[in-house]
């Protein structure tokens, strides 16, 4: 066995070695649950707007999510066209103002964040009383308010004549909301209302959406000196919605906790629950006469967990310290993940080319592409990039025509990419496509070089060749980002980036290939099979 062999021998077995040592040290060593290397879910989430202008000035304002003990808030970014975004503190609440002046014509603008946040749960003691007073600061959740009639006789009346609650006695906390929870998620019906429903008129029709119900529960407990406050925000779930949600939290022993009637959550909020703000407001607010609306589109993303960064220090092993570093130079960490998927998208075109055979357009583009499509989606990626590609290649052959220079003649075509690109991120903002906007974030030097590719394969090998390989490079972009977009795969290599040096190993032995192509097989596979049945 020669030298080379050998060593290609050693770096297989190490590529393999320190992964699997890496896992034994996490899970064995500093004994870290299983669990604890399965990142987060987080959510990306999208709050479109639309507007029409007809030459007025237009203002915008909804609420924010800020972080907390329970949600934390990161990779926040404004697309506002001519619109100016200012973010205010106003109280417990975060603010974002929209501003434009002389707006015209149907605009678009949206803001999009990344929230994670952790499921809550209070047990709360049985023999708890109600207490007679409370730290200054809280008695403005005791009050009434316009929508919150906690003095009107009805409030009394479903206390202490339909809740059965004794009067003039010293109340247990426990106990006491159950019966409100109780009541108000059994004897109230939960109906979709859009408009605004008070605490009494929600009573009095027994029925209400989430907002008619929480005022009733804060009514009922601020009636029976429990400091309460309402919280809008969104029940997080994958696709599109214009519908927010609104629960209450009661302060209890120094805790805010949580209660929904609507959804049964009793002293207890999942991770799925997002606050916007605090007290009852109105979720946006703008101009008058301007054909406002709005959706969010929330999708699933993940990130590592705390627990594993903590247990495991400043250990080479914590993958966490990546993160932090990323942060800390102003590198999201959707950057950082898409970076740590590209190796797995590199070996499924290694792996289309060398075993498949399928011939692409360059030997990485597929996986450049389809890291890029990750914010536009598949299908906008493939039309970015085929629009893209058939663009320049256009402007190439009339480049030809001149007679430049190489050397200009690919300068002039990557200021066209870039133009072509533009206009197509232009395009998307103005009729709502913010996925096509996204495809700026495509290799551009590398599309260029691909534009002259597909012009010259046109020209020395005809239209056929180059069209079935525009085919087979979409192909594996698309295979490409369906690895690169698994849940699954993000959260193995998120949680073990280590795991990559598999990666390599495997391209180690694909490096060695030396069977027949799965393309070339059914080429020749008369012949092949033809062969075998001459022998005797």
């Amino acid at each position: 066995m020669n030298r080379a062999r050998l060593v290609y021998i050693a770096l297989l077995l190490l590529m393999l070695a320190v992964p699997a040592g890496s896992l034994y040290y996490k899970l064995y060593v500093v004994q870290l649950p299983l669990q604890s290397l399965i990142p987060d879910v987080s959510y990306k989430v999208e709050t479109l707007f639309e507007v029409d202008g007809y030459g007025n000035n237009i203002n915008i304002a909804t609420f924010l999510p800020k972080n907390d003990s329970r949600q934390r808030i990161f990779d926040e970014q404004n697309s506002g066209g001519v619109f100016n975004l200012e973010i205010v503190s106003e109280g417990l609440n975060r603010v974002a103002r929209w501003q434009a002046d002389n707006v015209n014509g149907h605009q678009y603008l949206s803001y999009t964040y990344h929230v994670s946040a952790r499921h809550v749960r209070y047990d709360l003691l049985p023999e708890l009383t109600i207490p007679e007073s409370y730290p200054a600061g809280l008695d403005v959740y005791l009050e009434a308010e316009e929508g919150i009639q906690v003095h009107d006789p009805l409030i009394e009346n479903v206390l202490y004549q339909r809740l059965g609650l004794p009067r003039n006695s010293e109340l247990k906390v426990l106990p006491t909301l159950q019966a409100i929870h109780n009541y108000l998620q059994h004897k109230l019906e939960n109906r979709n209302f859009s408009g605004f429903t008070d605490a009494i008129t929600a009573l009095k029709l027994g029925e209400a959406s989430c907002n008619g119900k929480s005022r009733a529960f804060v009514a009922l407990a601020r009636k029976l000196n429990m400091p309460a406050r309402l919280v809008g925000g969104l029940v997080l779930t994958t696709g599109n919605k214009r519908t927010s949600h609104q629960w209450v939290e009661v302060f209890i022993s120094g805790h805010w906790v949580p209660f929904d009637t609507i959804n049964n959550h009793f002293a207890e909020l999942p991770e799925n629950y997002i606050a916007l703000y605090y007290g009852d407001e109105v979720l946006f607010k703008h101009s008058g006469n301007i054909n406002f609306s709005y959706v969010f589109s929330t999708y699933k993303r993940l990130i590592p967990r705390n627990e594993v960064g903590e247990a495991l220090g400043d250990s080479l092993f914590n993958s966490v310290n990546i993160y932090a570093v990323f942060e800390k130079v102003g590198i999201s960490q959707n950057l950082l993940k898409i970076l740590l998927m590209i190796p797995l998208g590199a070996l499924v075109t290694v792996v289309f080319r060398n075993v498949i055979g399928l011939e692409t357009f360059g030997t990485f583009l597929p996986a450049l592409i389809a890291a890029a499509a990750r914010e536009t989606g598949l299908l906008w990626g493939l039309v970015g990039f085929l629009s893209i590609v058939l663009a320049a290649a256009w402007v190439r052959r009339g480049l030809d025509w001149l007679q430049l220079l190489h050397s200009p003649k690919m300068a002039i075509m990557l200021t066209v990419v870039v133009i072509i690109m533009l206009a197509m991120t232009v395009t998307g903002v103005n009729y709502g496509l913010f996925d096509l906007a996204h495809v700026s974030l495509f290799p551009i030097a590398i599309l260029a070089i691909t534009a002259e590719r597909f012009a010259l394969t046109e020209i020395e090998q005809g239209s056929q060749k180059v069209w079935s390989m525009t085919v087979m490079t979409m192909v594996v972009i698309s295979a490409a980002y369906v690895v690169m977009d698994s849940l699954f795969l993000q959260s193995l290599i998120m949680a073990l980036p280590e795991m990559l040096l598999v990666v390599i190993a495997l391209n180690l032995w694909l490096g060695k290939w030396v069977g027949l192509r799965l393309m070339e097989f059914i080429r020749f596979r008369k012949l092949i099979f033809g062969r075998e049945a001459q022998q005797p």
